[in-house]
Parts: structure tokens; sequence; C-alpha cells
């Protein structure tokens, strides 16, 4: 972890520095601490060499602490902070020569996904360059290499920007962020010029603005999971709320807060995954099973794609072409049909052992965000797998208008609900940033989440209130 300090004459600059940053931070990457002003009502511009030593002292849980700072004798209280402290801390903090404002949101949000010290120094250095590139400074320091578009034998996804300002800083750090872990070389494309999405730096350069179309290349271990979480962060307008384009008018819509009915539970069928050795003359017959499944899924996938898009919208059926881009990678194809030559399993075991993989790397990653993108890769498996054992999904229908109780619910179960008769959801289990959650709430359906085990013992069609604003099940006595 790499924290940073910042180090202002102002304490109210130093406040607003640090707003500003931490609207850029979604996680606990990283720890911000301010050394600003002096304790000096009639004259409290200044900075106070304690004050900084205290400050790099309470971040100091670090492997390295980089500190910025605004003007001349803030650097030399920086200085003498360095002679005060325990050498032992002193040798992990590095005085960085970044602009205050624009060095400090960079360090961050870099230092928040992850970077390591030179990476966050990088970054902090080169805040200006966009600015310094949009009005055409030429005394500018030379600008970073920027990566070739295309890069060879990349897959890629691209995806048109429909932020009122594009992609200005806060959207670009969200974007930086969660392209951060995946292992894989990104290179983000806009009008055949390419920069680093991982750096919000570079991402400034590229100056995305709105209606502006922009294309991830991926390659690597990771690709294909990188190009679906650009994909699903895209859908979601990278973490913004925008309204979608007035195709119509309409009165005055009213959302149910609270909903009552009787409840009804409903248990998941999952495929089971068929633990079978095969022999060697099988595996091209196995091998062909695999990809018969898999592009009977892909059609699955474009079909939900298509329904979402007619039910709720565009931007949401982003989240079904996401899955396909997930399956339809070429390096997972090729690592299943190996492994069925490989360890003669079935093709269940083989894209259930790979598909198993990536879910369970999302679920490692410290973003709450990333994590809910399991359910999605074990949505994708559940409907390959009853493709390959040539078994329908059964579909959640209810008899009659009720509150669905369950441990969880996957993305397509949700967008196949009959809605009518859906007066809510109820899980045991489930995440709030899941795609399934997200696409409840566009369908207008109330949900509640975690509900835990005691959502086990209810019975069915007992009467409840589901209050989504409370985040309550109220049930009947």
């Amino acid at each position: 972890m790499i924290n940073i300090v910042v180090v202002s004459h102002s304490a109210r600059l130093a406040q607003g520095v640090e707003e500003l940053a931490r609207q850029m931070m979604s996680s606990n990457g990283c720890r911000l601490a301010l050394a600003a002003g002096v304790d000096d009502e009639q004259n409290p511009i200044g900075t106070d060499a304690i004050k900084v030593m205290e400050a790099i002292e309470s971040v100091a849980d670090a492997s390295g602490i980089v500190v910025l700072m605004d003007l001349g004798s803030a650097l030399l209280s920086a200085e003498t902070a360095l002679e005060l402290l325990d050498p032992e801390i002193a040798e992990r903090v590095t005085l960085c020569s970044a602009p205050l404002v624009e060095g400090t949101l960079a360090a961050v949000v870099t230092a928040n996904a992850g970077g390591t010290l030179e990476q966050v120094l990088a970054e902090a250095r080169g805040a200006l360059q966009a600015k310094q590139a949009q009005l055409g400074d030429n005394s500018a320091s030379d600008a970073p290499e920027t990566p070739s578009v295309p890069l060879d034998d990349a897959n890629s996804v691209s995806w048109q920007v429909l932020n009122p300002h594009g992609l200005h800083a806060r959207p670009a750090a969200r974007l930086a962020e969660v392209l951060a872990p995946f292992d894989a070389e990104l290179v983000l494309e806009k009008a055949g010029r390419g920069v680093n999405p991982r750096s919000v730096s570079q991402l400034a350069l590229l100056q995305v603005g709105y209606g502006d179309t922009v294309r991830l290349f991926a390659r690597g271990p990771q690709a294909a999971e990188a190009l679906a979480a650009f994909a699903a962060l895209s859908a979601q307008h990278f973490g913004e709320t925008i309204s979608e384009p007035q195709t119509s008018l309409a009165g005055v819509a009213v959302k149910e807060s609270a909903v009552s009915g009787p409840l009804c539970r409903v248990e998941k069928v999952w495929p089971a995954v068929i633990a079978r050795q095969i022999t060697p003359d099988d595996v091209a017959a196995e091998q062909q099973r695999l990809q018969q499944a898999i592009r009977r899924t892909l059609t699955d996938l474009e079909q939900l794609a298509e329904r979402t898009e007619q039910l709720i919208g565009q931007s949401q059926a982003g989240i079904f072409q996401a899955h396909a881009m997930l399956l339809d990678d070429e390096d997972l194809q090729q690592a299943a049909t190996a492994k069925i030559a490989q360890h003669l399993c079935s093709a269940e075991q083989a894209l259930a052992q790979e598909l198993e993989q990536i879910a369970a790397d999302y679920r490692a990653l410290d973003d709450a965000y990333l994590q809910a993108r399991e359910l999605d890769v074990r949505d994708i498996l559940r409907r390959a797998l009853s493709h390959l054992q040539q078994q329908s999904l059964p579909q959640l229908t209810l008899n009659q208008p009720a509150i669905l109780v369950m441990d969880e619910i996957l993305p397509s179960e949700v967008v196949l609900l009959e809605r009518q008769h859906i007066l809510g959801i109820c899980l045991s289990s489930g995440n709030a940033l899941s795609h399934a959650a997200i696409l409840a709430k566009a369908m207008g359906i109330p949900m509640l989440v975690g509900l835990g085990t005691p959502l086990n013992s209810i019975s069915d069609g007992q009467k409840a209130t589901l209050d989504s604003a409370q985040g309550v099940l109220q049930l009947a006595s």
C-alpha cells in the first residue's frame, strides 16, 4: 500500500484537495493525511514541520508514503520533518514535485488501485500533461509514450460514451481502478490514438467527450475478464447516473417503496457437473460437445440482450453482451478444450473448472463492484452446463402475484421474470452491487438481499410486507 500526505499553507485548500481526492476513491486502497496551516488564529497561513511529521506517522503503516506540497516553505517543512522522523519511517517517504491538486488526485487514484511507488510517482508527476496538451503548451515535458493501436492478436470491445461530461476525472478514475487488477496488456483507443487506461493522466490526454466512441484492446491471461469488466462498467456509464435519451412522453411515475403479498419460495436448479473419465478416442467428440454448448449459450446470451434492451434499455443489455464476450474468449475456449485432452475429463468438468477459477478470481479482488461479477460467471456456467446435458433451465414462474423468495437470483433469471406476477424479491444471500440487483432495480422490482438464514424458515404462502426503502421484510403474524 502507498499512502499520501498533503502539505499546504492553507487548511481550507488542503481540505478541498482531500474532498476532491475522496471522490476518486471507491475503496480503501490507500490512506490520505493532511498537514496544513499553523495553529495561529490571527495568521493561520503557513506550514509546520511537526504537523508534517505527525501526518506522515499517522499513515506509516504502508510500504511507501508520498508527500505532495504547495509552495516553497512547505518543501522546507517536509524536509525538516524527514529529519525528525524515525529513520525506518523516513526511508519510506518520497517528497514529490508534482502540482498539489492534480498530482494528489492522480496519486490517490493510482495508489487506491494498488499501484507501486514508482507508478504513483509517475502518475503524480505527469498530472499536468493533459492540461498542457489541451492548451498547446509546447514547453511541456515529453508526453509519455503511447501504446500502439491496435495491439497484435488482441480482442477488443467498443462503447459510445454517453456521460454528459465525457470521461472526466471521476469516471476516468473509476475506469482506471476497475481495470487495475487484471493480468493483461490494455490499450484504450479513440480516433486512432491509444493510451494506457490504468493511468488517469493518460485517460485525460485522450479527451473523451460525450458521444465519442472508445475501444478497449486487451491481450494476456486475463484479457477476457478485463474486457468483460470494461463492458459491464461501460453499461453502468462508468459509475455515473445519466438520463436516457427521451424518446416519448409519459405521465408522472410513482415508484413503490413497499409491497405486500404472499411469499413464494423457489429453489434454484443447478445442472450437475458430470465427473467421468473418457478415453483418448472420445476426446474429439467431447471437444465437439463443448463447442456446440458454447455456441448455443452464446445464442441464448444474444437473445437475453435483445430481451433486456426491449424491456429496459440498451445500457442494461450490455450486461449480457459482456457475458457473451467472456464466454467467446479464445483463450478460455482453448484452455477448456486442452483440459479435455490432457486430463481425459468431460466437457462439463473442463468448462466448470475454467469458469469457476474466473469466478474465484473475481471474488478475490478487493473491489466490491468487481467481486459481484462472480455471479455473472456462474450464470454463464449454469446455462452452458444445461446445454451440455441437453436440459432446459426451468423458468421462474408464479401462479399468482407474490414476493419471490430465493437464496440468490442470477441476472438471466431476473430479465426472464413475468413482471406482472413479481411483487418483489427477497434473497437470503445476494449482493446489492450484482447485475441481478441492478436489473431488478431497472425493472422496478423491489428487492432485499442478505436477509440470511432466517429467511429459510418462512412458510410458502405466508403474508408479508417488503419495504425496500427501509430494507425490511415484515412477516404477518
